[in-house]
C-alpha cells in the first residue's frame, strides 16, 4: 500500500477535495491528509495561531520535508501512526500534470503483460515530464544487471547494463536521484551510444524505484525537455510522485508474469510427458528426450547419461554417420562423471575456468563449449540413475529456472526410460504381440500362413471400407474388393504363403461407388521363436488426404515450400537457416484512396485480379511468395531453395509484374474501372530463412536487414520515375543484363549507413 500526503494551498480547498476522491479511485494508494486544516482556518488570533504553530512544530509526525517546500502549511500531521512513506510535493501552479499523474497511474494499475506494461510507464513518463525518450530499466538480482526492452524494427530487444556502468547503472547502486542539464559534462555518460545512433542527448534526469521495503527494483531514465530547457525540481519532484506508482505495477505484472510462466512450465512439461511417452525404443528415445531437452532450455546441445553401475561408468549414445556409437565416461571423470557421482547439480557459467572440464574434447572436434548446466536424473528411491547434460545457452548462462525445469525434464525422462526398459522386455517375450501394437496408429491386417484374415483394427476398416459386420476367419479375398483390385489381394495373399516381406508405394485403391484412395502399404512377416513362419502384418497408410493437402498448400506457397511443411509431418521448430536471398516489395500507390471508392466486395475482386497477375509472374521465376500485406506483396528469391541467379530472377520478375500491370490497367480501361500504378522494391544479402513464430502458429518467413531495405526501397519509388529500385548488390549482378541508372545515396529508416539506390528501366 502506498501512501499520497497531499498538501496543497489553503486557498484552494476545492482542489483539495476533488484530488482526495480521484486518488481513492485509485488501487494501491491510500490517501492521508492533515486533520487540523480547517482548525487553523477559523482561528484569526495571530498570537494564539503563533503558539498552535509552534506546538505542532514540536509534534513528532510533523514531516519537515514540507517547510523545505516552502508551501504555506509549515507542516502536516498524517491519519497514521506515522509520516507517509512516500510524500509527493506537488506543484499547486499546474493542476494539469497532477491529472496527467492521475491519468498515468490509473492506467499503470490496470495493465499485467510486463512487456506491455514497460512500453507504456515510458510512455506515460515522457508524456508526464514533457521528454523527448525515456526508459525502464528492471533489476536483474541475480546477474547484477539493469536490463530493459526496446522496439527494433518488427521485433522487440532486450538490452542489459552492469549495475555501477553509465548514469542507469550508477542510479541503481548508490539509489539516489541524477538530474544532469549536460550529459556530456558527466564522465559517466557513454558518449559513444550518440555517436553510434544520430542522436545528441542533453538533459538526463534519473531515479531509482523502490519498493515497499525500499529496494531499487527500477530505474527509470528520461532524456531532453522538449523545450530544450533542462529538467528542474519540479520534474524531480513530479518522477518521485511516478516512479512510487511504478514499483507497484512493476510488482503486480512481475507477479503476473511468474504466474504464466509457471502455467507455461507446467504444460510444457505435460506436452514433453507426452512426446517421451510415445517413444519406446531405447536409442530413439535417448535422442528424442536430447533433442527435447535442447529446445525446451534454448540449449546448442545436449546429452543424456545413463549410469552403470556393472562397470562404474555413464554411457550415451550419440549419431555418428548414418549409425549410434556409444560413448562412455569413469563415474567420478569430468562434468558428468561428476554429477553421477555426487548427485549434484553442477551449473557452470564459463566451462573453461573449471578445472573439472576437459578442454581437449573441444579442441578435437572445433565445438567451443560455452557454459554448462548438469543435472542428476533419479529413480523412485532416489539413486541417480542417469545425468542430464546441456551446453551453451542461448543469450548468457543458464539460471536457477533453468536448473529446476532440467530437473522436472530428468525425472519424466526417468519415467520414460524406464518405460521404455520395460517395453524392451516386452518386445523379447512377445514379439508376435508388439509386431502387431507396434503398428496400430495406422491401419493393421494380419494374415496367416494359409491366407486367412486373423485380425484387422478400425484403422485398416476405415481407409479400405471393410464394413463392421466383416469378421475374422475369412479369406483376405473374401474381406477386401478383390474385383477392382486384383493384383493387390493376389499380392498380398502370395505374401501370406511364402512369407515374403513388401511394401507398396502411392497404390490407388477403388472402393464401393468407384471411390478410391491412395495408401502406402508395407507387408512384414511374422515368425515365432523358432524362426517359424505365422504369416504377415500388412501395414497401410492413407496418404489421400496429404495429397490433397499438398494440392491446397501450392494455391498459398510454391512447391517447394508446401513439400518441406508435409516432410515435418508436424514436427517442424521455430528457427532458420542463415543464407543469401533476394527480396521483392511491391505496393499500390494511392490505395487507401482507391479503397474509400468501391465497396469491400469490389475492392476483394479488384485484389483478387491483380494478384493473380503478379503472383503468376512471382512462381515463372522460381520465386517464392511470402506473404501479402494488404494491398501489397513480399516474395523471396532464394529461400528455401537458393540458385545462383536469384538477383536476375527477381528483376525478371519485377519486369514480368509492370508488364502484368500494364495488361491489368488495360483491362480496367474497358471496364471503365479506376487504373493503378505500383513501385517494387528488391534488395539482396544474407537473411535468416525458416520457420518464425510461436509452437502452437508459425509462418515460414525471411528475415534480416535486406528485408527492411527492400521495404524501404519500394517506398522510395514515390519520389523517382523508375518505379524499379535496387540496391547495389543487386545492381552489381544484373548490370549486364538490365539497364540500370545510378540514383545516388539514400538514408532509409532503421538503418544508419546510405544505401546505394539503382533504377532499372521498364520498356514496354
Amino acid at each position: 500500500m502506498a501512501h499520497v500526503l497531499l498538501v496543497v494551498s489553503r486557498d484552494a480547498p476545492g482542489l483539495l477535495a476533488r484530488l482526495t476522491k480521484e486518488f481513492a479511485g485509485v488501487e494501491g494508494i491510500k490517501v492521508v491528509s492533515d486533520r487540523r486544516i480547517m482548525q487553523r482556518r477559523h482561528r484569526t488570533d495571530r498570537g494564539g495561531a503563533e503558539r498552535r504553530r509552534s506546538d505542532r512544530r514540536k509534534q513528532p509526525t510533523t514531516d519537515p520535508r514540507l517547510t523545505a517546500d516552502g508551501w504555506t502549511l509549515a507542516d502536516a500531521v498524517t491519519d497514521t501512526d506515522g509520516p507517509a512513506r512516500t510524500v509527493a510535493l506537488l506543484s499547486h501552479t499546474d493542476p494539469r500534470k497532477v491529472a496527467e499523474l492521475l491519468d498515468a497511474i490509473q492506467t499503470l494499475s490496470r495493465e499485467l503483460d510486463l512487456t506491455r506494461l514497460l512500453q507504456i510507464i515510458m510512455d506515460k513518463a515522457s508524456r508526464l515530464l514533457n521528454a523527448d525518450r525515456s526508459s525502464l530499466f528492471v533489476v536483474d538480482e541475480e546477474h547484477g544487471e539493469l536490463w530493459s526492452k526496446i522496439a527494433q524494427g518488427l521485433e522487440v530487444r532486450e538490452i542489459r547494463v552492469p549495475i555501477g556502468q553509465g548514469i542507469a547503472g550508477s542510479v541503481a547502486a548508490s539509489g539516489e536521484r541524477v538530474n544532469l542539464p549536460d550529459a556530456y559534462a558527466d564522465a559517466r555518460f557513454n558518449q559513444e551510444v550518440d555517436r553510434r545512433t544520430g542522436y545528441r542527448t542533453r538533459g538526463i534526469l534519473c531515479a531509482p524505484v523502490r519498493d515497499a521495503g525500499g529496494r531499487i527494483v527500477a530505474v527509470l531514465q528520461l532524456l531532453n525537455r522538449l523545450d530544450g530547457a533542462p529538467f528542474d525540481e519540479d520534474d524531480e519532484q513530479l518522477l518521485d510522485a511516478f516512479v512510487g506508482q511504478v514499483a507497484i505495477a512493476l510488482r503486480n505484472a512481475q507477479q503476473m508474469e511468474l504466474i504464466e510462466d509457471r502455467r507455461k512450465t507446467s504444460e510444457l512439461l505435460l506436452d514433453v510427458m507426452k512426446s517421451f511417452s510415445s517413444e519406446l525404443e531405447i536409442d530413439a528415445l535417448l535422442l528424442k528426450i536430447m533433442e527435447r531437452t535442447s529446445t525446451v532450455l534454448q540449449a546448442e546441445r545436449s546429452t543424456l547419461f545413463l549410469v552403470d553401475r556393472k562397470s562404474q561408468e555413464i554411457w550415451s549414445k550419440v549419431a555418428q554417420g548414418s549409425g549410434m556409437v556409444e560413448i562412455r565416461v569413469p563415474i567420478g571423470r569430468g562434468i558428468a562423471g561428476t554429477v553421477a557421482a555426487t548427485g549434484e547439480t553442477i551449473n557452470i557459467p564459463d566451462a573453461y575456468a573449471d578445472p573439472r572440464f576437459n578442454q581437449e574434447v573441444d579442441r578435437r572436434t572445433g565445438y567451443r563449449t560455452r557454459t554448462i548446466l548438469c543435472a542428476p536424473i533419479r529413480d523412485g528411491q532416489g539413486a541417480v540413475v542417469g545425468v542430464a547434460q546441456v551446453l551453451n545457452k542461448a543469450g548468457g548462462p543458464f539460471t536457477r529456472d533453468d536448473e529446476d525445469l532440467l530437473a522436472a525434464l530428468s525425472a519424466q525422462a526417468f519415467i520414460a526410460l524406464d518405460n521404455a526398459r520395460l517395453f524392451e522386455s516386452v518386445v523379447t517375450m512377445k514379439n508376435y504381440n508388439e509386431s502387431i501394437l507396434s503398428c496400430m496408429a495406422t491401419g493393421v491386417l494380419t494374415l496367416d500362413a494359409v491366407g486367412v484374415v486373423t485380425g484387422v483394427n478400425p484403422a485398416f476398416r476405415r481407409i479400405f471400407g471393410v464394413a463392421d459386420d466383416v469378421e475374422t476367419g475369412l479369406g483376405v479375398r473374401d474381406v477386401l474388393d478383390a474385383k477392382r483390385n486384383e493384383a493387390f489381394v493376389e499380392r498380398l495373399d502370395t505374401c501370406a504363403r511364402s512369407g515374403e516381406a513388401t511394401s507398396l508405394y502411392e497404390l490407388r485403391y477403388t472402393l464401393p461407388g468407384d471411390e478410391s484412395v491412395n495408401v502406402n502399404a508395407s507387408v512384414v512377416p511374422l515368425l515365432d521363436s523358432k524362426g517359424q513362419p505365422l504369416g504377415v502384418v500388412v501395414v497401410a497408410d492413407d496418404i489421400t488426404q496429404e495429397e490433397r493437402l499438398m494440392s491446397t498448400l501450392c494455391r498459398y506457397v510454391t512447391r517447394e515450400i508446401a513439400e518441406e511443411v508435409l516432410k515435418s509431418k508436424g514436427n517442424a521448430r521455430l528457427g532458420g537457416t542463415r543464407q543469401p536471398v533476394s527480396i521483392l516489395f511491391s505496393d499500390i500507390r494511392s490505395f487507401t484512396a482507391i479503397s474509400e471508392q468501391y465497396a469491400p466486395e469490389q475492392i476483394v475482386e479488384f485484389l483478387n485480379d491483380y494478384f493473380k497477375l503478379m503472383v503468376q509472374e512471382i512462381f515463372a521465376e522460381q520465386g517464392t511468395l511470402d506473404k501479402f500485406i494488404g494491398d501489397g506483396i513480399m516474395a523471396v528469391f532464394g529461400a528455401p531453395i537458393s540458385r545462383p541467379d536469384d538477383p536476375l530472377r527477381a528483376v525478371r520478375a519485377a519486369l514480368g509484374m509492370r508488364r502484368g500491370l500494364r495488361r491489368f490497367n488495360a483491362l480496367q480501361r474497358e471496364r471503365g474501372a479506376v487504373e493503378i500504378e505500383i513501385g517494387i522494391g528488391i534488395s539482396h544479402g544474407e537473411s535468416i530463412s525458416g520457420n518464425i513464430g510461436s509452437e502452437q502458429r508459425m509462418e515460414y518467413t525471411v528475415i534480416g536487414d535486406s528485408v527492411n531495405i527492400a521495404s524501404r526501397l519500394e517506398g522510395l519509388t514515390k519520389n523517382h520515375p523508375y518505379k524499379i529500385l535496387i540496391n547495389d548488390q543487386i545492381y552489381e549482378q544484373v548490370k549486364d543484363t538490365f539497364d540500370c541508372v545510378l540514383l545516388g545515396e539514400e538514408f532509409v529508416k532503421g538503418r544508419a549507413q546510405a544505401v546505394l539506390v539503382y533504377g532499372v528501366a521498364d520498356r514496354d
